[in-house]
């Protein structure tokens, strides 16, 4: 929409408002003064709300979760629990990271473990998430998640699914997901990334 239609628009909407105005004010110029008076406290009021709201939402954004230092310091407590630690050389990608998820990357290349991220709730980290790719097995991911409140982890690998295209018992063509997820367990997991 160009600028001069919304010109247009506005001055339709604003213009008989105005002339309204006008015509109340000359009907009765003291009873006119008080619902202008009325209305600037409503708007002075309107606005303490929203400067409140916006300030209170703010304090929200930066304050919670309440517990957000799991990074390199953090290493000693995940050795501890067995968790994948971070390297220096590592990264915070801010465009990705959000108020309750951090996303630390691996300079490139991007084998091996190369990315953490670490899901908070309001109080602490709820999960930690370690991705490994193996440059020998082309198109296959693997990854951790650590659950702090279970203290347990559960493991994946996603492959190419070579079965794209199947067949129901009905005799319909299914096309298939490119890549097939399966939870697998902590030796399977194991040998992926040691491979």
């Amino acid at each position: 929409m160009s600028y001069t239609i919304i010109t247009i628009l506005g001055l339709l909407l604003i213009v008989p408002i105005l002339i309204a105005y006008y015509y109340d004010y000359k009907a009765d110029t003291k009873e006119f003064s008080f619902s202008v008076k009325t209305l600037g406290k409503g708007l002075l009021k309107g606005l303490i709300y929203v400067a409140a709201y916006l300030g209170i939402n703010k304090a929200y954004e930066w304050v919670v979760p309440f517990n957000k230092n799991h990074g390199m310091e953090f290493n000693a407590e995940r050795e501890r629990q067995g968790i994948p630690t971070l390297n220096s050389n590592w990264e915070i990608r801010d465009y990705e990271s959000e108020q309750f998820t951090t996303y630390w990357w691996k300079p490139e290349p991007l084998n091996g473990h190369f990315k953490k991220i670490i899901e908070y709730g309001i109080l602490e980290a709820e999960t930690e998430t370690d991705y490994y790719h193996n440059e020998k097995l082309k198109g296959t991911f693997a990854w951790s998640i650590y659950n702090f409140d279970k203290k347990s982890f559960e493991y994946f690998i996603e492959s190419p699914n070579e079965k794209t295209v199947s067949f129901s018992e009905d005799g319909q063509i299914r096309v298939e997901k490119p890549t097939v997820v399966k939870k697998v367990s902590k030796a399977e997991f194991e040998d992926y990334i040691a491979e």
